[in-house]
């Protein structure tokens, strides 16, 4: 039952399914560069306006059947358009995500209406069905598929225009399908192409998550791969530290005796002043020892700190360093030892490239209300920053390392910032 002659509820179903679709499509997209909320709120208002209009003059003037042919370039492609100028994920991704959602909501709407018809329901039983069927699959994505689905996002980076191009055409197949000679609720057994196309879409979105799963299981080797290295150079720092302390411990364990012989002859002779200018000579022997400084308690996290710092130090960058990071750290410390390094090896790198009397850094971490470390160091001219809020260098490539702090965060839902100040550059992460 298509109730073609209520205007009235045809523009009320169109709403809501144009509501559920980009709950959908909002529970799987990423705003977290999103600085003023309530703008962005007031466009997707503004735009549930156009399609109320727009649907009410479509269907007044040349009828339902006619309008469901065009909603495409009606409501579909504009919705597209306008997550990408509110989120900061790339249009390629959006336009998969998108399309894929918009497949979804037309066997969504068309099996509520398969079904109204089948139980000779009124206008009242369609909108309830629509609504719960609607709720059900935004909430479905937003506990099950967006977790997921951002991790992918996160992490595979190439070929999804190419993968957009899938759901784009199962939208124009599945349209032609349903709609074609006239509407799929008129046509004995039509739903029954309308299934088996359903069928295939399955199997081909089945493919494309094992395609998926295999990409971002190869990533993360190679994140594994990256995390072991880095631990591997840990431990040659701390080892070449060990020997360095032992070889100046049996220095002095052999100075020892010699000093302990020259303090008894001194104090045979009862010349006490000579004792003790003695004893503060030799005191100054155990200023070239070497001494452990601790970062945190977690080995690896302190192992990266220290070896980054000390790097730092012997590199002539003047440090200031407040660190206080707590016994628990809110996520694996492999992971976030893997972030600071990025952060620390990129400020390094940038402060030698700078003349040895500007090389400053400032290295700070805090762990209330939340953990946020940060990394600031002298910059020249000013840094562009892309639509994620990363910066672009000057061959117009991505640093990896802003690139794996970037991934790092959206894995954990952890907020990054990239600013450039009065000549000061500053990375923040806080989780």
């Amino acid at each position: 039952m298509l109730f073609e002659a209520n205007l009235t509820f045809l523009v009320l179903k169109v709403l809501i399914i144009f509501a559920g679709t980009i709950a959908m499509m909002v529970s799987t997209t990423s705003f977290k560069m999103i600085q003023k909320k309530t703008v962005c709120v007031a466009v997707i208002l503004g735009y549930a306006v156009f399609v109320v209009l727009s649907t009410f003059l479509i269907i007044y003037y040349f009828g339902y059947e006619h309008f469901l042919r065009v909603f495409i370039l009606t409501i579909s492609c504009p919705a597209v358009l306008l997550l990408r100028n509110i989120s900061d994920e790339p249009f390629a991704n959006l336009v998969f995500t998108g399309a894929t959602h918009i497949l979804a909501s037309l066997y969504i709407a068309a099996t509520v209406t398969l079904i109204n018809t089948a139980l000779h329901g009124n206008e009242l039983s369609d909108i309830l069905l629509r609504l719960l069927s609607y709720l059900l699959a935004a909430l479905f994505d937003f506990y099950f598929v967006r977790h997921i689905w951002l991790d992918s996002v996160s992490m595979i980076k190439k070929g999804w225009g190419v993968l957009s191009l899938i759901p784009c055409a199962f939208i124009i197949l599945s349209v032609t399908a349903a709609l074609y000679p006239e509407h799929y609720a008129k046509r004995p057994l039509s739903f029954v192409t309308l299934y088996l196309l359903g069928a295939v879409i399955i199997a081909v979105y089945f493919s494309i998550g094992r395609y998926l799963s295999m990409q971002n299981g190869r990533l993360r080797s190679e994140q594994n791969k990256e995390i072991l290295e880095l631990q591997l150079e840990n431990i040659r720092r701390e080892n070449a530290d060990l020997e360095a302390l032992e070889k100046q411990t049996k220095i002095l364990r052999h100075d020892l005796r010699h000093i302990l012989s020259t303090v008894a002859a001194l104090a045979e002779s009862g010349d006490t002043q000579a004792i003790l200018d003695f004893v503060e000579n030799t005191a100054e022997l155990s200023e070239d020892v070497p001494k452990p400084h601790p970062y945190c308690n977690d080995p690896i996290l302190d192992a990266t700190l220290s070896d980054y710092l000390t790097s730092a130090r012997e590199a002539g960058i003047a440090l200031e360093t407040s660190l206080s990071i707590p016994d628990v750290l809110p996520v694996d410390s492999s992971e976030l030892s893997v972030c600071f390094a990025n952060m620390l090896e990129n400020a390094i790198h940038a402060c030698m490239k700078l003349p040895e009397g500007e090389r400053k850094m400032s290295v700070r971490c805090i762990h209330s209300p939340k953990l946020m470390f940060e990394v600031t160091y002298p910059c020249q001219g000013k840094i562009p920053l892309d639509k994620k809020g990363l910066p672009k260098p000057p061959d117009g490539g991505l640093n990896s390392s802003f690139r794996s702090i970037a991934s790092f965060c959206e894995r954990h839902d952890a907020v990054y910032s990239f600013t450039a100040e009065n000549k000061w550059f500053r990375i923040m992460v806080a989780l």
